[in-house]
């Protein structure tokens, strides 16, 4: 009972990271007391410490999850996303040689897990998510978020100022590094945060009212040819615009009134679901579709056995995924855009080379939960990875200017209408995380192994 104790508290230790506390040396407290808890065990207390330890991050960390929908999926998805701390287990252990570098290996293959399985993953606690705001922030756009993992796991398994010494000295060294990205020129942007009627699921009952609550926001708050680019949520349009030519017709003559391109959010059904953000100059000049769709938000994996244990299940219809990258284009400028969930796909961060990036979200089906503040940190921490600043847009909040080092610029309250104007520097060139980064998790993958073979001739 003691070590089942100690290992959920561990795990609620780490978790400590995550908003809405957000306090980053929790992440290394709680991964240096687990690995000195499985460094002294036999197997089966390793897999029991790893699992519990895991829970401890995943039950409060991802709790929005089951706001609105019961508490059994989030249960499901916390019991099942902890298999993949046991994996640590497997390689540390009681007088085995190399527990340090075994251990810093095996926790970048847990995030690893933790992003891609099963179905397309679901990475949003990855500890190296938490540390934007910490001295490892220079090993963002050095490496990517798989190269603070592993700096994370290192600092974790210090047990002396000695051992401190060399993982000190190669931070210091990245923040010494020169960033290969130039800045050159600006770019004024406004970000609308328009509101919803209701939070929930039920945000869009009444047909049109976000819609009208954008266009009026836009209308009162913005004047011909004050900024370059005005720019709306996810789902600020709530009705189809194809098949709703008053819609499609009412933002074509906002942006003519303002002389103004307006980069909105929206659903279209044509044939299936598809989320799409679509560029008015003063037309319909360009779409783009949702390619990372949301695992049982935007589609269903499982359906049969997910309608059995939600009755909400049905409510979700299966989203039509895109299938090719888009750069929008105003004036001079490129950029593009990531919609909700894309945040946490690692792959789509080698894209992230266009003048500034903008992120367009829609938070009202989580209320008012930690989930708004761990997406901003997913925000900042894309923002820190491509050196780009980002213009990050919700509909309920909070929408937020971030920097290029990943800091918050300004924003708006939550849940309140309002727009957020700013001047925001223009970006070009690519990081070393986004050219080498994703060279990471394959070369932790091989060191593992040579370690294994080694450990293995030397215990013969």
């Amino acid at each position: 009972m003691i070590n089942i104790l100690k290992s959920l508290i561990t795990g609620l230790i780490a978790s400590l990271a995550f908003e809405p506390i957000a306090i980053w040396v929790f992440a290394i407290i709680g991964l240096g007391l687990w690995y000195q808890l499985i460094s002294k065990q036999h197997f089966k207390q390793r897999l029991q410490t790893s699992y519990l330890f895991g829970l401890g991050i995943l039950l409060p960390t991802q709790m929005w999850t089951g706001i609105y929908v019961g508490n059994l999926p989030w249960l499901i998805l916390c019991i099942a996303q902890a298999c993949f701390f046991i994996i640590p287990a497997f390689f540390v252990g009681k007088a085995k040689k190399f527990n340090k570098i075994t251990f810093i290996c095996s926790y970048v293959i847990v995030e690893l897990t933790l992003r891609t399985l099963p179905f397309t993953g679901f990475g949003w606690s990855r500890l190296a998510f938490s540390q934007v705001d910490s001295p490892l922030s220079s090993a963002y756009p050095l490496l990517g978020v798989a190269a603070v993992a592993l700096f994370l796991a290192w600092f974790a398994t210090v047990r002396n100022l000695k051992a401190l010494f060399y993982p000190v000295l190669i931070i210091i060294c990245a923040n010494l590094i020169p960033n290969p990205v130039i800045f050159d020129g600006s770019i004024r942007i406004a970000l609308v945060q328009g509101g919803v009627v209701n939070l929930g699921l039920n945000f869009n009952d009444k047909p049109k009212e976000v819609f009208l609550r954008h266009l009026t926001q836009t209308q009162n708050s913005i004047l011909p040819n004050q900024v370059d680019l005005i720019v709306w949520p996810e789902n600020a349009v709530d009705v189809d615009i194809f098949k709703n030519n008053d819609v499609m017709q009412a933002i074509t003559d906002l942006s003519l009134e303002l002389n103004t391109p307006i980069l909105i959010g929206g659903v279209t059904n044509s044939p299936n679901p598809r989320n799409q953000s679509m560029l008015f100059d003063p037309n319909l000049k360009q779409v783009y579709t949702k390619r990372y769709l949301t695992p049982f938000g935007e589609y269903l994996p499982l359906r049969p056995l997910a309608e059995k244990l939600s009755p909400y299940a049905k409510q979700i219809n299966d989203f039509e995924a895109g299938s090719n990258p888009v750069v929008f284009r105003i004036d001079n400028h490129e950029f593009r855009t990531l919609i909700c969930y894309e945040l946490l796909d690692d792959r789509f961060s080698v894209e992230n080379d266009m003048d500034f990036l903008l992120v367009q979200t829609n938070n009202a089906t989580f209320g008012d939960t930690a989930q708004l503040d761990q997406q901003l940190n997913l925000g900042k921490v894309r923002a820190a990875e491509s050196s780009r600043h980002i213009g990050y847009v919700s509909t309920t909040g909070t929408t937020s200017f971030i920097t290029s080092d990943g800091k918050i610029e300004n924003q708006l309250d939550k849940f309140t209408p309002g727009t957020l104007l700013s001047t925001i520097d223009i970006s070009s060139g690519s990081t070393y995380a986004q050219r080498y980064g994703w060279l990471i998790e394959p070369l932790v993958i091989m060191a593992l192994l040579v370690l294994m073979i080694v450990r293995r001739w030397g215990s013969q």
